[in-house]
């Protein structure tokens, strides 16, 4: 009876069912920077990837003719399991609270908000699911994309 081998063998027979487990576990539900940046140029958005004040990943990208961001949340080792769109519009003679507040009560996806200057931003987060996570970051672009159209028609934009 040669019990090293037989533990090395059990110990190496769990580690390798175990190892795909937490390979799998790590990316379920999140995405990297880089990875986020290959869907948005796959789409042809010309995406700049950096990083926000806290050090998570941040995505400048063109959309309708409008530059945005891709913000991360809930990130962890660089890979993060909420996104939020973000948008704001440089009014020349900015916006009214009412106008904001009939965009909200109007369009259910997006939330918009008024910055210092009276200018709209426009806000869409969105959790990531656990499987074909590029594919739905695709379809939530593809749903700003029309709250973009709807954003900028409200502001006369």
């Amino acid at each position: 009876m040669h019990l090293p081998g037989r533990r090395l063998l059990a110990a190496l027979f769990a580690f390798a069912l175990a190892a795909p487990q937490a390979a799998t576990a790590q990316s379920l539900g999140t995405i990297s920077g880089p990875q986020a940046a290959e869907v948005l140029a796959a789409l042809g958005l010309s995406p700049e990837l950096g990083r926000d004040r806290h050090g998570d990943p941040e995505i400048m990208f063109q959309q309708n003719g409008l530059t945005c961001r891709l913000n991360f949340f809930d990130c962890r080792n660089d890979r993060c399991g909420s996104l939020q769109l973000e948008v704001g519009l440089d009014l020349e003679a900015g916006t009214t609270p009412q106008v904001v507040n009939q965009y909200n009560r109007t369009y259910r996806y997006g939330r918009a908000y008024l910055d210092e200057d009276m200018d709209p931003y426009l806000l869409y987060d969105f959790e990531l699911p656990h499987a074909r996570v590029g594919e739905y970051l695709e379809s939530q672009l593809g749903i700003f994309g029309t709250l973009l159209e709807h954003f900028t028609e409200a502001f006369g934009y």
